[in-house]
């Protein structure tokens, strides 16, 4: 092996749909023709978690069915449990006032990229519509935490929120901020759980995503410098306020 050359990552073996990117790292980006491209402008495909009413499914895109994982831009289809290796981490908030809520009357839709302050209301720590009302109702606005994963494919964002940032903050934030490691020193797997609950006297189901951080399994030196270097890009488009994930504010 020459001294430029790396070992290929060969993962352990995964019985599920693998988005390791195994080949990131192996060779310098050529950045020619790339001269105008700032990099504090950074919109990234979204990698969720399909339900009914998603545009895809809606729209009748091949293969797209609820509780499969779908890549946007790259218009993929998954079938669960999917691996692979998130590199950023950001949140984000958002109100859409919908008629069927209560707490959400006489509200406007407010926005916030950062969870830090809201295009109508202002600062998100003391906005009274971020906080639980009495007997556990929930709040106006809702929270998202926001990964960026890295797969064969480029980056994507994959959006935790609702019934699925429990997982999350459990199965990711919690052990990596107990950890000395990056979020990539190590892979993750997302899991689609179907549930079935009443909503407006009707049984519904909907999907949600159940990740872990798979401590036991090292990340090689050479992917980890990779990813630190979208983990930077990713960085200075949001303090910048210019990093988003395609239809991250669409799903109302």
């Amino acid at each position: 092996m020459t001294k430029n050359e790396v070992t290929k990552w060969e993962p352990t073996t995964f019985e599920g749909q693998d988005l390791l990117p195994v080949a990131l790292g192996e060779k310098e980006v050529d950045q020619t023709g790339r001269e105008n491209v700032e990099s504090e402008d950074l919109i990234l495909p979204s990698l969720m978690v399909l339900q009914g009413q998603s545009d895809p499914v809606l729209q009748g895109v091949e293969g797209a069915r609820p509780g499969l994982f779908f890549l946007g831009g790259a218009e993929e289809v998954f079938a669960s449990p999917i691996r692979l290796l998130f590199c950023a981490h950001t949140k984000s908030r958002a109100l859409f006032p919908k008629a069927d809520r209560p707490e959400h009357a006489g509200l406007e839709e407010c926005i916030s990229r950062d969870a830090v302050a809201g295009s109508r209301y202002g600062d998100c720590e003391t906005c009274p519509h971020a906080e639980w009302g009495e007997d556990n109702r929930r709040p106006a606005c809702s929270e998202s935490h926001n990964f960026t994963a890295l797969t064969p494919y480029g980056p994507a964002v994959m959006r935790f929120s609702g019934s699925s940032i429990k997982g999350a903050r459990k199965k990711i934030l919690t052990p990596w901020t107990m950890s000395p490691d990056t979020i990539w020193s190590h892979p993750v797997t997302v899991v689609s759980k179907a549930k079935t609950e009443k909503i407006n006297g009707k049984d519904t189901t909907y999907f949600v995503m159940e990740p872990k951080w798979h401590q036991r399994e090292d990340v090689p030196s050479h992917v980890q410098d990779a990813a630190r270097a979208v983990y930077e890009q990713v960085t200075t488009a949001h303090e910048a306020g210019k990093f988003g994930m395609e239809g991250q504010f669409e799903d109302k």
